[in-house]
Parts: structure tokens; sequence; C-alpha cells
């Protein structure tokens, strides 16, 4: 008989294994905190069952699914093989047929496994729940400034700091997403969850100011009222500077390169078309910086100039040499407390 395990045990238990039997898809999408995927159907497969059960019936949509796990089984044990004598826990979509079907096949086999009861959405509530009502404890201190100013080099430095862009796999901009990732909403609440309760015993925390939007996700209303009132600072750094940190950034291939041509062409009432065939010449020619330097004047300094006016710094910190920086803020910190 399958054994069930509720949502706050699993993630309460130490040294277990998490395998997750949704597709490849599901998985990237979000999942577990450490979880493995071990998928019983690829993403196409999975798609062809869906269809069967839409257009014939259940039945012949789980013979379907049977048939193409039966051929895959004999490589499905190998990779199970590797956690035997460890304690599994099983989930897919909703603790169904699933994770149901690879319990009791591990079982016979002489594993120790459970089923994660309601699967992967009882988790996605139980994030969600947490997140929402969250009781934040550490007072935000909010690094603002112009782009490239370094922000997320200062947050590196210190450990109780959450970085958002990190969890977003996007920096916030119509160029944000170049040479990233960017991260479902799913994910980036699961991973911002996770660092939270990591951070909730600090007495401040530093947070990149950010608007409420990064790329496609939001953030939490809980955090962002938190951010809105804390504590203001903003980072400065020459324009020099900043062009070389955003050439370091953001073009790490020639790929890159046409993509900030595609945006800056795609760019209206923003920016004249002379500064930006103006751009894309100099991006032709290999002088970034000197590209760069024209996107952050004529671009990205007036759009974030005008938020910046709405809020009212405590202090400021130069950030044109990182080291100085890091203890001059680290200083103003203590003298919060």
């Amino acid at each position: 008989m399958v054994t069930k395990v509720a949502i706050e045990q699993a993630l309460s238990e130490k040294d277990i294994i998490l395998l997750d039997t949704r597709t490849p898809k599901e998985f990237q999408e979000d999942h577990l905190p450490n979880a493995i995927n071990l998928p019983l159907l690829s993403n196409e497969e999975r798609a062809v069952v869906g269809t069967v059960y839409k257009q014939v019936s259940q039945e012949k949509a789980i013979e379907q699914g049977i048939e193409f796990f039966s051929q895959k089984m004999p490589e499905f044990m190998k990779e199970a093989a590797k956690y035997k004598g460890k304690k599994i826990i099983v989930y897919c979509w909703r603790g169904g047929m699933r994770s149901r079907t690879v319990v009791s096949l591990l079982e016979s086999f002489g594993y120790h496994v459970r089923q994660l009861d309601g699967g992967y959405k009882k988790y996605r509530e139980y994030v969600r729940e947490r997140l929402y009502h969250y009781s934040l404890r550490p007072k935000c201190v909010l690094l603002w400034g112009l782009t490239c100013t370094g922000k997320t080099q200062l947050l590196q430095k210190f450990q109780n700091s959450l970085d958002l862009e990190g969890l977003a796999q996007h920096r916030g901009s119509l160029y944000g997403a170049i040479g990233l990732q960017p991260r479902s909403q799913k994910m980036f609440e699961n991973l911002m969850l996770q660092r939270l309760e990591q951070l909730n015993s600090e007495k401040f925390m530093l947070v990149e100011g950010e608007s409420r939007r990064i790329g496609d996700v939001i953030i939490p209303n809980v955090l962002w009222k938190a951010m809105m009132n804390g504590i203001h600072v903003r980072v400065t750094r020459s324009l020099e500077r900043r062009a070389e940190e955003a050439a370091r950034e953001y073009i790490a291939s020639p790929k890159d390169v046409e993509k900030i041509k595609e945006i800056t062409l795609s760019l209206s009432r923003v920016i004249s078309n002379k500064h930006k065939q103006e751009i894309v010449a100099l991006l032709d020619q290999k002088k970034y910086i000197e590209a760069i330097k024209i996107l952050l004047e004529q671009y990205y300094d007036p759009l974030y100039s005008n938020t910046l006016k709405h809020f009212q710094f405590v202090f400021e910190i130069n950030n044109d040499r990182l080291a100085i920086a890091v203890r001059e803020l680290k200083q103003k910190i203590l003298n919060l407390a």
C-alpha cells in the first residue's frame, strides 16, 4: 500500500531524495527545493497522452502512457537505482497516477519510498499561502541608482541581501533578459520564500530598488510594501564605469550584440532615430562602450531619473571603487542600528 506524506513534513525532513516524475518542461517551470527530475514521460509523450485523453478517453490515454513508459522502464530503473537505500519521496502534478505508479514500482524492488500527498499542486498552494501572508522581520535597505551603478555587485558582498533580479533571472528593463533565462512566477516565488526564510532573523535586509514587475514576474505584495517602507539609499557611479560594467554584463557573444541592436531599433519615442542608428553603427564597429554610453544617456538615465525623484534618500554611496563602497555601506548600516 502506498504511504503518503504531507508537504509540511516532506519539507522538514532531512536527508531525503525528492523525485519529480513530471515532464522536463514541468520541472523546469518550477519544482520542490533540491528535487531531482525522473520523468515518466517526455514533453512530447505527455502532449500525446493529453490529446488522447481529450479526443478519445481516459482509458485510452492511460494505455498510451503505459506503452510509452514500458519502453523506457529499464533506463528509468537504472536512474532510480542511484537512490536505493535512501529515503525517497515521489511526486507528480497532484499526487495522482504518475507518482503512485512509481512508488508502487519502487516499493516492489525494496525501496524506502513514499508519495507526496497532493503533489506539486499542494506545494504550490503551500508556497503562496506562506509567501502572501509572510511576517517579514528585517527592515529593508533599498539600493537605488541609475543602470549599472553596481547595485547587484554591492548586494553580493552582503550575506543579508535579497537579489530579486538574480531570483527572476531578469534585470528589469527591455534589455534585461539578454544572456539570461528568465524564470517563471512560480519559480520566482519558490526561490523567494526559501531566501526570506534564510534572512528572517536579520535586523536589516539589503534589496535593490525595483519596480513592482521584473520582466514577467511580479514582487509579492508583502515584500513590496516592506520595500516601499524601507530605508532608501542612492548608489552613484561615473558614466565611464557604468558603461564598462554594462559591456561586461550584457555583451558576452555576437548573439547578445544582435539582440541589443534589435531592441534598440524597436524603441519608439524615448530615443531619436539618429541616436538609434549611431548606437547600431558603433556596435557593428565593436565600439561597445561608446555605444552603451549613448544608450545610457539617451534611454536609461532619463527613464530612471524620473523614478529616483520619488524617493527620499537617507544617504548616498559612490560605487566607482567597489571595495570602498562596501566598507562605507557597512558602516552606514551599522549606524542605522
